[in-house]
């Protein structure tokens, strides 16, 4: 079938060639079966003639022979090889004795007393037959009868067929080629739109549809083609969506800390290649957890918005404006020089102190503080010149604050930077040594206040003093160092380990940080943990913050579904505390959500908190999503939650951090950050 497509690549010569084919075959079986039957009836009436030939010669030689007029029997026979096409005649006595002969003896003949042979190969048919009379014998008659008639009749007949079956084949040719041209070219109209939309191009050039096969195909593929296009559309915006949630901060719309990473290490790597220089200008705003506590997070939220839109301004091409997180910013000027860069810190830093912001009748002054290190020149690696950043950001904070400073080695045994550095290697000693722990805080079921699970928190002990240190003091080193990501895996791993060791225990909830996210080893890592250990992952409920989430939105998405996979559970910390949690609250598929602690804190008596609490109960259950109020420290906030319809409460008025695991015994325990 392979060479006949190779020979034949259009499918209407494929038709016209099989249906002529089959043509051909059905009329060689025709002209075949036409022409046996006329050699058949010709054999008949070869025969037949035969018959009658025996019957007028006896009645003609039978008078001569009883006469024995030898004269007129030999008349007799040449009348009959003259009017009867008679080829030889030969005439016996009784006894056998020659009378008469006339003409030539054929060799290949079939005898008439074989009737019913085959006759194709005869040259004559021979007949023997007595004479008689009144039933006498007068004698003996063989004759033999030319066939030749029998061969020219069949070519004639043949040739007429052939002809005839010719002329009718190739008319159909004709009307199949027709017929094969008009249905195959709007085939072939389908195939080259086809080709149009597998390259994206949906200007197709088809006629319109009929209520035939192929017209209802046509339709069909003009419809399926709309449809793919429509949904190319969607995807691509989609796709474009999903690449801005994954570099965009969702509350500002700037650059988040996922892109500020890999475009800072692709520009100090352009500037070690080409020898040019950069800076990066790390800000925050002055007092901002002041506003925040003062006029709440919504305000502290435009604020911000605020913040990036006035800076945004202050910004030219070959500078990258990004959020970090709460209120720090970061700034890389490419390619520029010290005095441009010099300008640049004035521009922001001006700007911001320019700017008031009014809300509830009252006027918000705002200032930042602003720390610059150059690239290559001072470091060639985003961690060390994050650092560098980091500490002239503190001096200019030192300095009065609404300032900026440039970096300068000779100030950086301040103490600001050797705290920094301190926190570096104690970190290092207790992930080397051992010197982590984990304390317990159960989190109960309402309405009963059932032990439902513990949440693992974090401390790092203080071998001088013998006290366990709280993450506040060093998490953001590390989250800066990278050091939180090795954190997080001894976290992760202890937390494993106690439910191994104890498995009458509850669930434990553990948190991971927002770098964990851009690490795709990770749920990998919770994988081969709980396989290795032989712990079930239902056993395991992974907390992330919601402004952490959403900074990182495609990250936190990719990383909440590799969990889920898994068989973990997923708890969204600190909800609320962002901007539009709600809007991002589908996106997100967490099982659970736990309230942030600044609308549970003093819940009897702020109204609004109240409205916003209920809500977002509301709006969980509606979404099939439990909710845990955090920070409950007194009855009264207890009552309220219960009122509400809180899943879940935790708090100092229900069990402290400690170290031993509740309801198991005094055990180390696992953590929080």
């Amino acid at each position: 079938m392979t060479p006949i497509r190779s020979m034949l690549p259009s499918l209407r010569t494929r038709l016209i060639a099989v249906v002529l084919l089959v043509q051909a075959l059905l009329l060689g079986v025709l002209v075949y079966e036409h022409v046996e039957d006329l050699g058949q009836r010709l054999q008949e009436q070869a025969l037949l003639r035969a018959q009658q030939l025996k019957v007028l010669l006896n009645a003609s030689l039978a008078a001569p022979l009883i006469q024995a007029d030898l004269a007129a029997a030999q008349e007799v026979l040449e009348e009959a090889q003259k009017q009867g096409g008679l080829n030889y005649l030969r005439l016996t006595n009784p006894r056998g004795q020659l009378i008469a002969e006339l003409g030539r003896r054929s060799a290949h003949v079939v005898s008439m007393a074989s009737a019913g042979s085959d006759f194709g190969q005869a040259e004559a048919l021979a007949v023997e037959m007595p004479v008689t009379l009144a039933g006498q014998q007068m004698g003996n008659l063989y004759f033999q009868m030319p066939l030749d008639f029998l061969a020219m009749a069949k070519r004639h007949a043949l040739w007429d067929i052939l002809l005839l079956g010719m002329g009718a084949v190739l008319v159909s040719a004709v009307l199949l080629t027709l017929l094969t041209v008009w249905l195959t070219r709007r085939l072939g109209q389908l195939t080259q739109a086809a080709d149009q939309v597998a390259v994206g191009d949906y200007a197709l050039r088809l006629p319109e549809g009929g209520q035939d096969e192929v017209g209802r195909v046509i339709v069909a593929f003009r419809q399926m083609a709309e449809s793919i296009q429509a949904r190319e559309a969607e995807l691509r915006e989609s796709r474009n969506h999903l690449l801005y949630l994954a570099e965009r901060d969702s509350l500002t719309g700037l650059y988040n800390r996922h892109f500020f990473r890999h475009e800072l290490q692709r520009r100090l790597d352009d500037a070690v290649r080409s020898g040019s220089e950069g800076a990066l200008l790390l800000f925050d705003l002055d007092e901002f957890k002041l506003i925040n506590d003062s006029f709440g997070h919504q305000v502290g939220d435009e604020l911000l918005i605020t913040i990036a839109n006035t800076v945004g301004q202050q910004t030219r091409r070959n500078e990258t404006f990004c959020r970090l997180g709460g209120d720090e910013f970061v700034l890389i000027a490419h390619s520029a020089s010290e005095p441009e860069i010099a300008a640049l810190a004035e521009r922001v830093v001006n700007a911001l102190g320019a700017l008031r912001y009014e809300t509830d009748g009252k006027s918000i002054r705002l200032s930042c503080s602003m720390g610059v290190a150059l690239y290559p020149s001072q470091a060639q690696d985003p961690d060390t010149l994050l650092a560098y950043a980091d500490a002239a950001l503190y001096q200019a904070k030192q300095q009065g604050k609404n300032t900026w400073r440039l970096y300068q080695p000779e100030l950086d045994a301040t103490e600001a930077k050797l705290a920094v550095l301190t926190w570096k290697e104690r970190i290092n000693d207790a992930l080397e040594a051992g010197g982590l722990r984990l304390v317990y805080q159960g989190v109960y079921a309402m309405p009963g206040q059932r032990l439902a699970h513990v949440e693992a928190l974090l401390r790092l002990h203080d071998a001088k003093s013998g006290k366990l240190i709280t993450p506040n003091h060093f998490i953001p080193v590390a989250e800066r160092s990278g050091q939180i990501l090795e954190i997080d895996r001894w976290v992760i791993r202890e937390s494993i380990r106690q439910l191994r060791l104890h498995p009458e225990m509850p669930t434990i909830a553990i948190n991971v940080s927002a770098r964990t996210f851009d690490d795709p080893s990770m749920p990998a890592y919770i994988a081969d943990q709980l396989h290795a250990q032989g712990v079930a992952p239902r056993r395991l409920v992974v907390e992330l913050t919601e402004t952490a989430a959403l900074s990182d939105m495609a990250d936190a998405e990719r990383f909440i579904r590799a969990l889920r996979e898994l068989g973990c559970h997923i708890c969204l910390d600190d909800f609320g505390a962002g901007f539009a949690s709600f809007a991002y609250l589908k996106h997100i598929a967490a099982d659970t959500i736990k309230i942030d602690g600044m609308f549970i804190r003093d819940l009897p008596r702020d109204e609004q908190s109240q409205v916003f609490v209920r809500a977002m109960i509301e709006v969980a259950r509606g979404l099939g999503v439990t909710t845990i109020a955090e920070c409950v420290e007194d009855e009264p906030t207890l009552a309220m939650l219960r009122e509400f319809g809180v899943d879940y409460v935790q708090g100092y008025h229900l069990g402290r951090p400690q170290e031993a695991l509740p309801g198991v015994g005094a055990q180390p325990g696992s953590a929080r950050r």
